[in-house]
């Protein structure tokens, strides 16, 4: 009998040793959970950050080059904080609410030209490449839909990861007080969520001033008119036809630019200056949730080891 019930044990501990060797398999894509966080570490009355875009990819996307033109979708990244919606985030309450603050929806750009469509028609994008959009709650003007400084979100969401076809990760979003000043790793490769041999890394990174870039499309004039502190002012521009390079930063105090501009007699954006040294902009965490079911085979696990030891034991005291 005894036998019989250390034969069943030993097998029961192959079966759950077996399972989450499969579950852990690297080689294996499969349905896993992952969650895409965004904490915004500006000061008070900083910068604040658009809905942030990102992919999990082969490492073949290139966002952007600096040192050479938009090659389309960046402007409308840049100056209006728009990437495109690819798993439908922005719901049709939210957009009711932008247009009733003065969002023109008639001048949206068609899809395949923001850079949600340029990553869907690349070759990162049809080898299996997955893209989403962190989007932020808040409701009003001035800054709707953007992430204020001291503020966190994220987004939880399931696919498929492949550690082969979504090694890399790569992010992007408009600096919201700004022309056309953004956020986004330049090298493909920058961010490695997958290491060579499958395993999970994940991602937890800090995006600094000196890193933000200026897309060149847009006189950083710093025009109240300009600049997209409320909806209706989102679309307006004047061209610039530069190239995409690092920005330089906001004009001082007292030079009539954005850390100037007042609401209701406060200046709402006196810290929004990143070429300060050491400013920071934001902090992006990629993670991989646990499954229930393999945290409790996990449990499970233990349980029985523990068993075991027990058993051994008690076998151990009743042959001596």
């Amino acid at each position: 009998m005894k036998n019989r019930k250390n034969r069943n044990l030993k097998a029961t501990l192959i079966g759950l040793s077996a399972t989450l060797a499969i579950a852990s398999n690297p080689s294996n894509a499969q349905a896993a959970t992952f969650q895409v966080s965004v904490e915004n570490l500006a000061p008070q009355n900083g910068q604040v950050v658009a809905p942030l875009w990102f992919s999990f990819h082969d490492g073949s996307f290139d966002t952007l080059n600096a040192g050479e033109p938009d090659p389309g979708y960046i402007e409308f990244l840049a100056e209006d904080g728009i990437t495109g919606d690819p798993q439908g985030r922005l719901t049709p309450e939210v957009i009711a609410q932008a247009a009733a603050l003065g969002l023109d929806l008639s001048r949206f750009p068609a899809p395949q030209n923001l850079l949600s469509g340029a990553f869907a028609a690349s070759s990162a994008g049809q080898n299996g490449g997955y893209q989403d959009l962190v989007t932020f709650t808040r409701r009003e003007d001035p800054f709707f839909g953007t992430l204020l400084p001291g503020k966190q979100e994220s987004l939880t969401f399931n696919f498929n990861a492949d550690p082969a076809r979504n090694r890399f990760f790569s992010y992007a979003a408009m600096v919201g007080i700004s022309n056309d000043a953004f956020i986004a790793n330049d090298e493909p490769n920058a961010v490695e969520i997958f290491d060579a041999q499958g395993n999970f890394k994940g991602a937890d990174f800090i995006v600094l001033g000196n890193q933000v870039w200026d897309a060149g499309t847009e006189v950083n004039s710093e025009d109240p008119n300009d600049v997209p502190y409320f909806l209706s002012e989102v679309f307006n521009s004047i061209p610039e036809n530069g190239v995409v390079r690092l920005h330089s930063g906001l004009l001082p105090p007292g030079g009539g630019g954005i850390v100037d501009f007042e609401v209701n007699g406060q200046r709402i954006a006196a810290n929004a200056d990143f070429s300060v040294p050491g400013y920071q902009i934001a902090r992006i965490r990629v993670t991989r949730v646990p499954e229930a079911g393999t945290t409790t085979s996990l449990l499970a696990l233990g349980g029985l080891l523990l068993l075991g030891r027990t058993l051994r034991r008690k076998k151990s005291i009743e042959c001596c």
